[in-house]
């Protein structure tokens, strides 16, 4: 199998516990965490940074791994960056994502994947990073 393009993420946590969730505008339209693709010679936490650019246009500081996750039927991996502040005046792209929001880890908006809402959970229960395999037959979409 050829090695699939990894991805990477920048879950936000507020003062309340609460983390940032952009709605995305394509696919499924889900709620999801900021990011996206790594590009060929770039680092995953300098794709996580720039697409949380793109998409919210803030910039983080001191982020921490939160968490790498395998998906085995893909052959790539996701990784997620957490941080607890962030820099500038949140402004979705309204190309990729219409909407933004903190939400309570027990009352995430929906749609949302199973797997995204397991990053979450992991990166706030964790001081920990987290490291798992992710099973395509366990992903669900929460309506």
């Amino acid at each position: 199998m050829e090695k699939g393009q990894d991805a990477a993420a920048i879950i936000i946590i507020d003062q309340l516990n609460r983390v940032l969730l952009v709605h995305q505008t394509y696919g499924r339209k889900v709620w999801s965490l900021p990011g996206g693709m790594v590009e060929s010679g770039e680092s995953a936490w300098k794709a996580a940074e720039r697409e949380l650019k793109e998409e919210v246009n803030i910039v983080v500081e001191d982020l921490e791994l939160a968490g790498l996750y395998f998906q085995p039927h893909r052959n790539r991996y996701i990784y997620t960056f957490k941080a607890y502040k962030y820099i500038g005046e949140i402004q979705v792209d309204q190309k990729e994502i219409d909407e933004y929001g903190f939400f309570d880890i027990n009352s995430l908006p929906k749609p949302i994947t199973s797997f995204t809402a397991e990053r979450l959970k992991d990166a706030i229960a964790s001081t920990k990073t987290i490291f798992k395999e992710e099973i395509k037959a366990t992903y669900k979409i929460y309506e």
